[in-house]
């Protein structure tokens, strides 16, 4: 479209040059520009030399615009300049009908009719819309689709050839200088795959960026999200690898390591997903100017790519994704796609909905894999963020000091549950650790239960030892830390489940 930008700049120092600026306009309309094809086909309409064609240009984009008022205005006094053209009446009867004025659009057929007799196109429109007509006065209910089939064979295309060009999706007729149908926006020539061909956003006002322009920002900013995905993601996967069998600490341990699977599973899920989401809302709620798939590819991979890298970051950030995708869609579908306003809430919250819920599907099928076993997330859910957050929750965890100071040590400690199953499992594994002050021969540490021996392991008596052993919840164990001779030494547990010492 860089042509096109040139073609406006050159206007903007040489407004007087009509027959420019009419090129400027028809570039505009084929670009999807209608509302700066508007602005320089009504500079048109008013100083320049009156032309049919300029006329139904600007008819057509008041049609594109959903001006269907004003296009059949303009439209009625161009057949009155022109009555013997027949152009100008089959483009007002396409307005007609779309605007739900079937016997208008039946009288201006009859219309085509009387200038053109072989008209084929309106010979098919005519008998339709009597039928049509017919059974509704006789009470029956019919779903017209179109006057014309929306695929014509080449027999049937040569059936319809008349003067100007026929759309092979909707039949309307267009003059010879249009290249796309001006009632279905269908090329009437073929045209180089390029999703140029159809840019992604309308320009407005003075020519802010062009829609190329943007295409290509919104490419930059989806591949350094993903680049910064890829470092983020590769970052936690080699924490959590090397981590798995640490014990957790701290709240915090819970998002960075062993949440890692899910959300890494959650991010790529809806990045991929996002685009689909978008395109299946649209044709939910059967929104008639769909936006070009790329935009819509685009824009859907934006959204995706801006969650998966909130998710694989640190706190908060992985919260401030759900409303920042819900911002961004909304902004999307209702200014770059240019939504009905009718429809934009509705295709906004349920490309939204379908996005986070699949999300939070895939989650959860991930954390149940890893874990082993059912999460109920209804039970569960709150649990786990009653003892992370609030009030209740549950404190980092700082190592507790033995009472006994000296070997042999006897001592009796209970572990309470945090509220949720999952995290009492994800949170079991807990540190003991022996510091003894001096050599201390024959050093061991054991773990009893209901006076069974569960653990034991032999210790270096002349330098620290670090040992993890996973607990139950609600049960009462007893730690035995015992030399050949009794020695001064430094004893500490450290959980993040609650705990406390007993007699």
């Amino acid at each position: 479209m860089s042509d096109v930008w040139e073609l406006a700049a050159y206007i903007e120092s040489n407004p007087d040059d009509h027959q420019q600026r009419w090129r400027l306009a028809k570039k505009l309309y084929a670009e999807h520009e209608y509302l700066l094809a508007l602005e320089n086909l009504q500079v048109l309409n008013k100083e320049w030399t009156p032309k049919m064609n300029v006329q139904r240009y600007l008819a057509a984009t008041y049609y594109r615009l959903g001006r269907y008022t004003e296009a059949e205005e303009h439209l009625l006094k161009t057949i009155q300049q022109w009555p013997d053209e027949v152009g100008p009446c089959e483009q007002l009867a396409h307005v007609y009908q779309v605007d739900g004025r079937t016997k208008d659009a039946l009288d201006t057929w009859r219309r085509v009719l009387r200038i053109s007799p072989e008209h084929t196109v309106a010979k098919r429109a005519v008998k339709t819309l009597e039928s049509e007509i017919e059974k509704k006065e006789s009470g029956k209910q019919i779903k017209i689709s179109g006057i014309f089939q929306p695929e014509l064979s080449p027999e049937q295309e040569e059936e319809l050839l008349v003067t100007g060009i026929i759309c092979p999706r909707c039949g309307a007729q267009n003059s010879d200088e249009f290249e796309t149908c001006w009632q279905c926006n269908a090329a009437l020539r073929k045209q180089s795959p390029s999703f140029l061909n159809a840019p992604p956003l309308e320009a407005h006002g003075k020519y802010l960026l062009r829609p190329e322009t943007m295409t290509t920002l919104a490419l930059i900013v989806i591949g350094i999200l993903l680049a910064a995905s890829l470092a983020f993601g590769y970052g936690l996967v080699k924490t959590y690898m090397n981590a798995v069998e640490a014990p957790l600490l701290t709240t915090g341990d819970i998002w960075d390591r062993i949440l890692v699977p899910g959300r890494v599973a959650t991010g790529a899920i809806m990045f991929l997903f996002w685009p689909f989401a978008i395109m299946l809302s649209l044709k939910l709620f059967r929104v008639k100017y769909v936006p070009p798939a790329i935009l819509v590819y685009i824009s859907g991979f934006l959204i995706g790519a801006l969650v998966l890298v909130m998710l694989l970051l640190p706190l908060p950030f992985p919260f401030l994704a759900f409303a920042a995708s819900l911002l961004l869609s909304l902004l999307i579908v209702v200014f770059t796609f240019k939504t009905d306003v009718r429809l934009a809430p509705a295709v906004w919250i349920v490309q939204f909905i379908m996005v986070w819920v699949l999300g939070a599907v895939s989650f959860w099928v991930v954390e149940c894999r890893r874990h082993g076993e059912w999460i109920n997330p209804l039970v569960e859910l709150p649990a786990v963020r009653a003892a992370v957050s609030g009030s209740r929750a549950l404190p980092d965890s700082v190592p507790a000091r033995f009472p006994a100071d000296t070997t042999p040590v006897r001592q009796k400690i209970k572990w309470n549950s945090s509220g949720s199953t999952w995290l009492d499992i994800q949170a079991s594994e807990v540190v003991f650790t022996v510091r003894p002050e001096s050599a201390a021969p024959g050093l061991r540490f054991q773990v009893y239960y209901d006076g069974d021996l569960k653990y034991h392991e032999e210790l270096q008596g002349n330098q620290p030892s670090s040992i993890y052993y996973p607990v139950i919840p609600g049960l009462v164990y007893e730690v035995v830390i015992q030399s050949s001779e009794p020695v001064a030494l430094n004893a500490t547990v450290q959980s993040l489940l609650p705990h406390e010492f007993q007699e």
